[in-house]
């Protein structure tokens, strides 16, 4: 008989434990949050009292009430902790990006082969509204072929903040913050550019990291550009879309993401209830209409998630295109340090 539900442990209880994968681990009917890893003890029993706290891996792998870790600790430990965790049989759910180098992913998806485990990436925004919306012009062709796509993460945070993403180190800076974001995405849109170009840099005074990037990946007769920056102080507009019967703009961030950190429940009537995009689409006379934005659910990754655990579907994140995106990162930071056009069969 199959397995009706699974055991979760969740290592560490920072923004991304707490915010991005606590409400959807308890709304969903097959997972049971059982551990916590965490140094915040009072935290974690005031938003889970029904899980242990656990001070180190150890100890949450020896318990036998555990089949799935959901990994959320600093990025230069996720290598280690995942494979920790798939030595000891687990499936693996781990906070983007995966690692930081090509060679670890490789690593790691041989162990998750050798024990007939899962190894998963949470690339949530492949479920955001503004992306499937997106997706769907491009699958249908409701405005021609796609020529030009313009992606950006913009915020306006001009002062560095004390927090280890800020701070120098491995997988640390806005691009290996925002940028798998938005890589993913495309890759999952157009699959593998040709070339890439990539501007990585510190923009504002005192950043220990990277806080700006600029990125181009060609794929012939179809351009794209990535960015971020932490001086946009008006809204943001995340997608421009140019087609060659129209275009089509996207400004905000999808609601989900405002709704979690106001407390909302995804499992809530009405949720989300915060935030709102905007979008307009563009004929080839310049007329303009608002189009509406489908509705995003990151829930959406764990019931995929869950489905491929117990049941054998497909998983949320495939395992090609999990080292594909860490491949292009690492890719991208060569094109920035050397200030080349790389291709993508680029090997450092």
């Amino acid at each position: 008989m199959a397995k009706a539900e699974l055991g979760v442990g969740l290592i560490g209880f920072g923004l991304s434990g707490q915010v991005f994968h606590l409400p959807f681990i308890r709304s969903h009917p097959q997972l049971v949050l059982r551990a916590v890893q965490s140094r915040r003890p009072d935290a974690v029993q005031q938003s889970a009292p029904e899980a242990a706290v656990v001070p180190d891996t150890g100890t949450l792998l020896a318990r036998d009430d555990i089949d799935l870790v959901v990994i959320t600790a600093p990025n230069e430990l996720h290598f280690d902790l995942a494979r920790q965790c798939l030595e000891a049989d687990r499936h693996v759910l781990v906070e983007k990006p995966s690692v930081t180098r090509s060679e670890q992913m490789d690593q790691l998806l041989a162990l998750a082969s050798v024990h007939q485990r899962h190894l998963s990436v949470y690339q949530n925004r492949r479920y955001d509204g503004d992306f499937v919306t997106l997706r769907s012009l491009v699958n249908q062709r409701t405005l021609g072929t796609l020529r030009h796509l313009d992606t950006r993460f913009d915020r306006f945070r001009p002062e560095p903040r004390n927090r280890w993403r800020e701070q120098a180190g491995v997988g640390t800076g806005i691009f290996w913050d925002l940028g798998p974001h938005l890589l993913d995405q495309v890759l999952t849109l157009l699959g593998r550019p040709k070339t890439v170009q990539a501007d990585i840099r510190a923009l504002r005074p005192g950043s220990q990291a990277a806080d700006w990037f600029e990125l181009r990946l060609d794929y012939g007769e179809l351009q794209v550009s990535a960015g971020s920056t932490p001086y946009e102080a008006g809204r943001m507009r995340r997608f421009n879309a140019r087609f060659d019967e129209g275009s089509w703009q996207c400004w905000g961030l999808d609601p989900q993401e405002e709704a979690l950190r106001a407390g909302e429940q995804p499992d809530a009537a009405g949720y989300p209830h915060a935030g709102r995009q905007i979008a307009w689409q563009f004929d080839q006379a310049g007329k303009m209409e608002e189009l509406r934005i489908q509705a995003g659910d990151y829930r959406g990754f764990y019931r995929d998630l869950v489905s491929a655990i117990l049941d054998g579907g497909p998983p949320p994140v495939p395992a090609n295109e999990a080292r594909d995106l860490i491949h292009l990162m690492a890719v991208l930071e060569e094109s920035a340090r050397s200030g080349r056009t790389l291709g993508w069969d680029y090997q450092s």
